[in-house]
């Protein structure tokens, strides 16, 4: 089968993706998968920039420095598993978002990683941009897993929620049977709250197996603040990021308060919300039972697990590792995917999903 490479940086920016996948018209395997930590001062300016305001000069500079990194990430990465560059048909790179604004009059979506480089450095063609071609048939330009998590995930036996933990939240419902997708949407945060406030707060790069928040209380007068953002009542589809979910976001909400609480009870509130939102958002708009299939950073946060399985007493909860399927590289597999897609000029997005007007190629090509 045709060898393909997926690569992403996540809303967390924990490090960057990358999997090595054979895929054609009918199966996809992993081949292997890495995760490359980046240079602190490159994570630092891929910080400053996701979801804030950044100076054209700053975006462009960090969008260089990024795509030259991930070219060289993937040299290495193909070295390291013994793989010749002139057998990867493609690379599909998503890149690092920095502005997602997908409702507006203006709508776009702003992923950042130069292909020119990364193709350029690799010497492999190169499929990046790949939210634009939906958002311009008016869809959200996300989230666009829901094809592979139905290639990797549907069943005949039982319905299915595929759940992405990342800094945002997303699922995919899959219907017992069903050909496609039927609904993909963002729930809202997931882990991307509780890690601003920890590294903030706390100097914490993450709540580690959920410690923090299992050591703290849920404080009901700030859970309701959070809770009443009008963002989670929106019918799918809809999508979010740090524009929204971001530190200020919890910052505002505590100064609303008479008193300050204790930062673990803060955590404690902030993983209540997390896993509540998730919960209503399959209830309301999924099933009320079945198979919740977890990946993800988040689904190591024991704490966040329990509490879904308590909200969600009806369904089976475990994580796709179960399955053979290793939960920290779905989304990187899933641009291995979007490639093999476009190279064959196949849609990459689900209108479902999406809200486009339809069916679209996604993407666009630094040949080699």
């Amino acid at each position: 089968m045709p060898l393909f490479v997926g690569a992403i940086s996540g809303t967390s920016i924990d490090g960057l993706d990358l999997a090595l996948v054979e895929i054609d018209d009918d199966q996809s395997q992993l081949v292997n998968a890495e995760t490359v930590d980046f240079p602190m001062q490159l994570k630092s300016r891929l910080t400053e920039l996701a979801g804030a305001q950044g100076d054209v000069v700053d975006i462009g500079r960090t969008s260089s420095a990024l795509g030259s990194f991930i070219g060289k990430a993937i040299n290495q990465f193909l070295k390291n598993s013994n793989v010749n560059p002139r057998n990867i048909r493609a690379i599909g790179s998503h890149g690092q978002t920095i502005h997602h604004f997908p409702r507006t009059a203006e709508a776009f979506s702003m992923q950042i990683g130069d292909g020119a480089r990364i193709a350029e450095i690799s010497g492999i063609d190169t499929v990046v941009d790949f939210r634009s071609r939906d958002i311009a048939a008016s869809g959200e330009g996300a989230p666009l897993v829901p094809l592979f998590h139905q290639r990797l995930f549907q069943s005949n036996k039982s319905d299915r929620v595929v759940l992405n933990i990342g800094g945002i939240a997303n699922v995919t419902y899959l219907p017992r049977g069903a050909s496609i997708g039927q609904r993909g949407f963002d729930t809202g945060p997931g882990n991307a709250l509780i890690d601003a406030y920890v590294l903030r707060v706390l100097n914490c790069r993450y709540d580690d197996d959920g410690a923090i928040a299992a050591s703290g209380v849920v404080v009901a007068e700030l859970f309701d603040r959070l809770y009443s953002d009008p963002w989670l009542r929106r019918f799918p589809p809809k999508s979010t990021g740090k524009e929204h979910f971001n530190f200020e976001y919890v910052a505002k909400a505590i100064q609303s308060l008479e008193l300050e609480p204790n930062p673990s009870d803060v955590v404690a509130t902030l993983t209540e919300f997390t896993a509540r939102t998730i919960a209503d958002a399959i209830l309301q708009w999924c099933c009320n039972s079945g198979e919740l299939i977890v990946c993800g950073g988040g689904r190591l946060n024991s704490h966040v697990m329990q509490r879904l399985r308590d909200y969600l007493s009806d369904f089976n909860v475990f994580t796709s590792d179960s399955l053979g399927i290793d939960g920290d590289f779905v989304e990187a597999a899933t641009f291995a995917y979007m490639a093999h897609l476009f190279v064959n000029r196949l849609h990459g997005n689900d209108p479902q999903a999406t809200g486009a007007s339809g069916s679209r190629v996604l993407g666009c090509l630094y040949p080699a």
